[in-house]
């Protein structure tokens, strides 16, 4: 009898000591419906073809580099839709609404991601490699990038919002490669 009483204790105490789980938050890149720019064009001048993620991006957990060698995985702070396709819809979104991005051929973007996380309370980083062709299977452009944005604030929703200016920017570096290319093929 003892041994139950001591174990019900115990098991009271273990309760009131243990903290209350947060409930998830759920984030998307692409910002919510009244935050997209109606698109200029139906088709953009850049079709994204594929983008491959790293392993450590394949899950739902929103990464934050903790240390030099050492991620962590929110376990509260999740994407809500594949980070491929939420990275795509930014990408699309972008494309259709660049004024300087008119070429006469239909392209296709690879994007390949070597790394897309919060780095603690410094910036978000971004890296990898893409390259552009043209439905011929002639390669256009063909880069490597490193961007890296500071965190001007904290927060998990700041640093997506910042996630997607990023991805911003890159479109943007896309678009001008290729606007130089297609400029210079004339």
């Amino acid at each position: 009898m003892k041994v139950i009483l001591l174990l019900i204790s115990f098991l009271m105490l273990a309760g009131c000591s243990s903290q209350t789980l947060q409930p998830p938050k759920y984030y998307v890149l692409s910002g919510s419906p009244g935050q997209l720019t109606p698109h200029k064009t139906l088709h953009p001048a850049i079709e994204v073809h594929s983008i491959v993620l790293s392993d450590y991006l394949q899950s739902s957990n929103i990464v934050l580099q903790v240390s030099d060698h050492e991620l962590f995985f929110s376990a509260n702070h999740l994407w809500a839709e594949p980070l491929q396709v939420g990275i795509e819809k930014v990408l699309l979104n972008r494309f259709s609404n660049t004024q300087d991005l008119t070429t006469n051929e239909a392209l296709q973007l690879d994007l390949n991601i070597d790394y897309f996380h919060i780095v603690d309370r410094d910036a978000v980083i971004l890296s990898g490699s893409y390259s552009v062709e043209n439905r011929a299977g002639d390669t256009w452009v063909r880069e490597r990038f490193a961007l890296r944005e500071p965190l001007n604030d904290s927060g998990y929703e700041y640093a997506v919002s910042v996630m997607s200016s990023i991805l911003g920017a890159l479109s943007q570096e896309i678009a001008e490669k290729v606007a130089a290319h297609d400029s210079s093929a004339l």
